[in-house]
């Protein structure tokens, strides 16, 4: 008689296998970090930014821009780890995980090329257009993925995946000929757990990605604080977030939450600031 009973389980998700041939017993120098925003200056932004772009921005699509911009300003945290030594990267792109409902829902991503030179409105407009494409199944990159991984079996998966992070990060090499996108997952990633409800929770790096930023971004609620002596509502969102030590020790960590912070309490004022710096500084 077994252990614990079990019942045949149907076939995974990509994101399933995916995550079965990247994970294994944690042993990974994780960090985890939790911050309580208050969104009404970046709200309001947000509502200005969707008459501006006729694109809906949301807190998502805030955070991502305030995460762009921090790692602009703080360009050891724009790193990566190849062969045990810590490298820039020269450009901030950002990953944004992307739900794909259905009969057996799944999870894949798209990536903000050069975000810190995106105001939010544009990001939500490209975002909006990347996500659809994934989700129709149009998205070349993904369907191509997706081919690839149907091919291999399930107890090779692991390997696979290693030896193609092997080969991108760790000897950085361009694979596009390969069918493989280049710098697939950028130099963070940020998921929306507030689109489905969920207040706040903490999401795990994924290793072959070798991002060392994950920010999970909750949902917006009413909550009472105290404001100069003062108990008030307003609108509370839980950003968690998830670093590789090797990378974000305390004190880079603290900068980029400053960073995030400063920009999503006054949106109007970094933004002014970032537009006073020329483009690709």
């Amino acid at each position: 008689m077994p252990n614990v009973e079990l019942l045949p389980y149907s076939r995974p998700s990509m994101w399933r296998r995916m995550s079965l041939g990247n994970w294994s017993n944690p042993t990974d120098p994780t960090v985890y970090g939790r911050l309580e925003v208050d969104m009404s200056a970046a709200l309001a932004y947000a509502a200005r930014e969707t008459e501006r772009t006729g694109a809906r921005v949301t807190p998502t699509h805030m955070v991502v821009r305030a995460i762009a911009l921090a790692l602009k300003n703080l360009p050891l945290a724009n790193a990566i780890v190849r062969f045990s030594r810590i490298y820039q990267r020269r450009h901030v792109d950002v990953f944004c995980q992307v739900a794909i409902p259905g009969s057996q829902p799944d999870l894949s991503g798209a990536v903000i090329r050069n975000a810190a030179d995106k105001r939010p409105g544009d990001i939500a407009n490209e975002l909006k257009q990347r996500a659809d494409a994934v989700r129709a199944g149009k998205d070349p990159d993904l369907e191509r993925t997706r081919k690839t991984l149907d091919l291999i079996p399930s107890f090779l998966y692991r390997v696979v995946l290693g030896a193609v992070a092997f080969l991108n990060y760790t000897l950085n090499l361009d694979l596009r000929w390969a069918g493989l996108p280049k710098n697939a997952f950028g130099s963070a990633m940020v998921t929306s757990i507030g689109s489905l409800g969920i207040p706040e929770g903490f999401a795990p790096l994924v290793p072959m990605s070798r991002t060392p930023v994950l920010v999970s971004v909750g949902k917006v609620e009413d909550r009472a604080v105290v404001r100069d002596g003062q108990v008030v509502v307003r609108p509370i969102c839980v950003l968690c977030g998830t670093f590789d030590h090797r990378v974000m020790d305390g004190l880079l960590a603290g900068r980029l939450v400053e960073r995030t912070l400063a920009y999503l309490s006054d949106p109007e004022a970094a933004e002014l600031a970032a537009a006073a710096v020329p483009e690709g500084k």
